[in-house]
């Protein structure tokens, strides 16, 4: 018997696990240890679990349920690296193609792919809303977590960790790419990564000063053709309901316009400018640049979504 009140459960994740997704047969108590209470930010409280999820161990000084979700997810990821291997080292079509045989290989080729995508869509689970008695439990941040590969880990930290654990990769040369490249090229990184497993100290050290000669290299071009006026490379980026075109961007640049309010101040030239278009696309052009430079605001939105970062 649950040792608390259960979380409110919808009508159709009622046999569902809140970590997981997985059917739930168990309760997760949290504290499990009633002398904890005191660390809570919130009430105790019992969440429907499975079998595996509900003996995961948390410290007694956990402060909420999205803290434990961590730890559960952690634990998760940490049980079935193999299978979330499985996704970065093949694809589903290899797999199928690949002539695996006899009664251990041929089983793999048959199920990895369904082994990963069970492993992936338990880690990046998110459960639903808590509540208890209809009463919202208050979390700052419900879109937590870093996304890659169709994967979402508690943070990209994780995401390395065991990217680094699965793919026995070099324990700093990712890392150190990804300080260098920045986490929106993952990606690249990852590839170099996997060309270079087994390196010695000064061979990690080439790669990477490579790696920053490229980058280099990259933002004087940018720098070069952005002082010469020539912004043929950018990009038209999508925000919200909007679009900010290439066309659009490029006005902004060439006129050294840069932020939302420098945006509004020229509000008549961009009309004038773009009046060609007719009065709907033109002020859906101006829309989709107000947003792009409202969004621009935030640091971490430029980062990781930006393609034009290097032209501002």
């Amino acid at each position: 018997m649950s040792a608390y009140t259960f979380i409110d459960i919808p009508f159709n994740f009622r046999h569902t696990c809140w970590f997981c997704g997985e059917p739930a047969s168990h309760s997760f108590d949290f504290p499990k240890n009633p002398n904890n209470l005191r660390f809570l930010e919130h009430p105790p409280m019992s969440i429907p679990a499975c079998s595996e999820c509900a003996i995961v161990n948390v410290a007694s000084d956990v402060s909420s349920i999205w803290a434990v979700r961590d730890h559960v997810k952690r634990s998760i990821m940490d049980k079935y690296a193999d299978h979330l291997a499985i996704g970065q080292n093949w694809t589903e079509e290899e797999l199928k193609e690949s002539e695996f045989s006899g009664a251990l290989l041929g089983g793999f080729g048959e199920s990895a792919w369904t082994m990963y995508l069970i492993a992936k869509d338990r880690l990046s689970y998110q459960g639903w809303t808590v509540s208890i008695d209809s009463m919202l439990v208050e979390w700052e941040d419900e879109s937590y977590g870093f996304e890659f590969d169709g994967v979402r880990y508690m943070s990209l930290n994780t995401c390395l960790e065991h990217l680094i654990k699965a793919l026995r990769l070099d324990a700093q040369l990712l890392p150190s790419l990804i300080d260098i490249l920045g986490p929106e090229r993952l990606d690249y990184a990852l590839r170099i990564a996997k060309l270079n497993k087994a390196i010695t100290t000064f061979q990690r050290e080439k790669i990477l000063d490579e790696i920053r000669q490229q980058q280099d290299d990259k933002q004087d071009i940018a720098q070069q053709a952005k002082f010469a006026g020539d912004f043929s490379q950018v990009e038209e980026v999508a925000v919200g309901d909007g679009v900010a075109t290439v066309e659009s961007i490029q006005w902004a640049l060439k006129n050294r316009i840069t932020t939302l309010d420098h945006l509004c101040r020229e509000e008549d030239a961009f009309f004038d400018e773009f009046a060609h278009l007719g009065g709907p696309q033109c002020y859906m052009n101006y829309y989709g640049l107000q947003l792009y430079f409202e969004a621009r605001q935030n640091l971490a939105w430029i980062a990781e979504n930006d393609p034009n970062i290097e032209w501002w």
